[in-house]
């Protein structure tokens, strides 16, 4: 039995060389390509292979760990979520959340957004089979800066923030992070159903699209989840009843500044102009009906620092949700593993409109 264990891991090692080769071959043309997109590539590696060779299994955390009674609920709700995504949404199955990373109690990414400074237009990345992408993510706080002060030299708005979950499309096993068993029930669910979506299917050159679907996915399967949990049910629609309220006035304020921003583009107080306008939106937060108005309010100050990155970041997300929830009434009629499969399968009809 040792000696069969000893020529597995022989073998095992054998596959992670030949893999790594690969990897370095082609980071090796792509800088040879595009210096900048290499080295950036080069960095996210280490960050990601640095996640992946310090997990554990989730039974070996929470055995070390003095876990809340919400920390271990969630620890055994992982896989009944896995299990549902698989057998009644028709998600891929993946070896996704079997492993946790533990965070202790800091960030481990951050994002770089930008836009336009008189225009509602994402700036853009290109990589190398994804495409364009209006995100950067970073690994490191300091190199995250960099690019977000490089921007701003530029003479974008910026907008920097941290993320509480990630997808590698597949490419990886994505590990649990630990912050995530602090979640509520319905929040967890949502978060993976959304990450496990986007190991399924995901659209080249189609941001925006590819997190609207994902964000309208992980809604309907998180009720239909919890649909007999009536009290982690109702708490999850009374937090998402807010946030849409929020959401809604963002997109709406994003398309007013959209066709307020060619009125003032020639003027020379145009600067003052964007200003006092940003301030107007951010102040008439007090105005909106939130059931937890103080969780919103602490959000002023996000739209005066980040100005149009904060609105698109609200896009990506968000701008389709009315949408696409027409299309699955008129089409699908509630089956939501149909809508999947057909995505799955490239059938559906939706536009990719970024």
């Amino acid at each position: 039995m040792q000696r069969y264990k000893y020529e597995t891991m022989i073998v095992a090692f054998r596959w992670i060389r030949l893999v790594f080769a690969y990897l370095f071959f082609i980071l090796a043309v792509i800088c040879a390509i595009n210096y900048q997109i290499g080295i950036y590539l080069i960095h996210q590696g280490r960050g990601q292979l640095g996640v992946l060779l310090n997990t554990q299994s989730i039974n070996n955390y929470s055995q070390k760990n003095n876990l809340s009674k919400q920390e271990k609920e969630n620890c055994l709700l992982i896989e009944k979520i896995k299990a549902y995504s698989i057998d009644s949404l028709g998600y891929l199955p993946t070896k996704n959340f079997t492993t946790i990373y533990d965070q202790k109690q800091s960030p481990i990414l951050w994002v770089i957004t930008a836009s336009q400074p008189y225009e509602l237009k994402a700036y853009e990345w290109t990589f190398p089979l994804i495409g364009k992408v209006s995100y950067k993510g970073f690994f490191k706080k300091e190199l995250a800066l960099i690019e977000y002060n490089h921007l701003i030299a530029q003479g974008y708005d910026v907008d920097m923030r941290t993320v509480s979950a990630w997808s590698t499309l597949g490419w990886f096993n994505d590990p649990l992070l630990s912050s995530m068993l602090k979640r509520s029930k319905g929040s967890l669910c949502n978060l993976l159903f959304h990450e496990l979506f986007h190991a399924t299917y995901y659209a080249p050159n189609s941001v925006n699209f590819n997190e609207n679907i994902a964000s309208f996915i992980a809604h309907k399967a998180t009720i239909k989840f919890l649909q007999n949990d009536t009290a982690a049910l109702n708490n999850y629609l009374n937090n998402f009843n807010d946030n849409t309220i929020y959401t809604k006035y963002m997109i709406c304020q994003a398309n007013f500044l959209r066709a307020y921003y060619p009125s003032i583009k020639n003027k020379s107080n145009k600067q003052i102009l964007k200003f006092k306008k940003l301030w107007q939106i951010s102040d008439s937060l007090k105005e909106l009906p939130f059931t937890n108005k103080q969780k919103f309010l602490a959000r002023t100050d996000d739209i005066l620092n980040y100005k149009n990155a904060y609105f698109v970041d609200f896009e990506q997300y968000d701008s389709m949700q009315d949408s696409l929830e027409l299309y699955f009434n008129k089409i699908y009629k509630g089956n939501l593993k149909k809508l999947v499969q057909d995505l799955k399968q490239d059938k559906t009809i939706i536009k990719f409109d970024n």
